[in-house]
């Protein structure tokens, strides 16, 4: 329903916003950062609706006109701006500046249809050009008084500072452990070693935990991915090749494979530096984890995290799939 309440930890957020509404010291640009998965569409959406909203609360009353268009996606003065999708590829297109200028510049010039804001949400901000960005700058510093510009953003380092001097930071930090995991335990059915592998491995994301639980492959691919790290000290190169070749039936899950190797082997460093079972990811796995450990030295295992870290950025711009995994799984087993 985009109620505040929906809104799982964030305290700092939700009072910073409940405040700006009560005292009427909105801010006409803010920039809501945080990983995918940890609610920023959420905030910016509960916040427009409480602006749009005909009672005069801070909370959203769920009854009136504007909160009805609003739950029903059907809002004319809560504008959406994201990128589009380049076909058959994996990442998504920029925000160019023509769009920028269209949607929201000359946009913005026309009144509210029925409320007392005009509300742009320009989702994956960090995809805007830097064209797009400058275009946007003179709305940013003066908007017309019913303006609100929400930036959403999972690096908002990749903006202007100019943009960035301009707008309120709202940073979404990782949630507690005791947060994700009440969660988990509250809405998601699983059972209590997997709440444990859920809350270290999604680093206080809320989001990310739920979507991997409901994962029909996620468990799937973490075997198998285990199975192949074993492969490469134990079958021959042929064998961890072909292997490899299987790997394009993940290939739209290729980053959850990789964050797996990554938390696997900083599983290896933790042994080796404080063999301390508490603070794995993979506890359950923890004797295979002991005997990789005494294969692969310290220097080694921290070389190998950087070169899978260097794989996810090369997939990300469409590089070959086959050739750049097999790269990879050649190079650690060289180590």
């Amino acid at each position: 329903m985009n109620n505040f309440n929906d809104i799982i930890g964030y305290s700092y957020i939700k009072e910073h916003i409940k405040k700006a509404i009560q005292l009427d010291k909105i801010s006409h640009a803010y920039i809501i950062n945080g990983e995918d998965g940890m609610g920023k569409k959420l905030i910016a959406n509960v916040l427009a609706k409480s602006l749009q909203c005909e009672s005069s609360q801070i909370e959203p009353c769920n009854k009136c006109v504007s909160c009805i268009m609003f739950n029903s996606n059907n809002h004319p003065d809560v504008i959406y701006i994201r990128p589009e999708k380049i076909k058959n590829a994996k990442s998504t297109k920029s925000i160019g500046v023509d769009v920028i200028r269209q949607k929201l510049n000359k946009d913005i010039n026309i009144k509210p249809y029925s409320n007392k804001y005009k509300i742009y949400i320009i989702e994956q901000a960090e995809n805007l050009t830097v064209q797009a960005q400058n275009s946007m700058l003179k709305t940013i510093e003066e908007p017309p008084i019913y303006g609100i510009i929400i930036l959403l953003t999972n690096n908002y380092n990749a903006l202007l500072q100019t943009i960035l001097s301009r707008c309120v930071l709202l940073n979404l930090r990782p949630q507690s452990d005791d947060v994700v995991s009440s969660y988990i335990n509250n809405y998601l059915n699983v059972n209590q070693d997997e709440v444990d592998f859920f809350v270290s491995f999604c680093g206080g994301n809320i989001g990310k935990a739920k979507k991997l639980i409901e994962s029909e492959t996620f468990n799937e691919i973490r075997e198998t991915c285990i199975t192949m790290i074993n492969g490469i000290y134990e079958d021959s190169i042929v064998n961890v090749l072909n292997k490899v070749k299987e790997l394009e039936n993940y290939k739209n899950n290729i980053e959850d494979f990789l964050d797996i190797m990554i938390s696997w082997y900083r599983d290896i460093l933790i042994i080796k530096a404080l063999n301390n079972k508490d603070k794995l990811v993979h506890s359950d796995k923890y004797s295979l984890l002991i005997k990789q450990s005494s294969r692969i030295g310290y220097n080694e295992v921290g070389n190998i995290i950087e070169l899978i870290q260097k794989t996810k950025q090369q997939l990300s711009s469409n590089v070959n799939f086959q050739l750049t995994l097999e790269a990879l799984f050649l190079k650690i087993k060289e180590s």
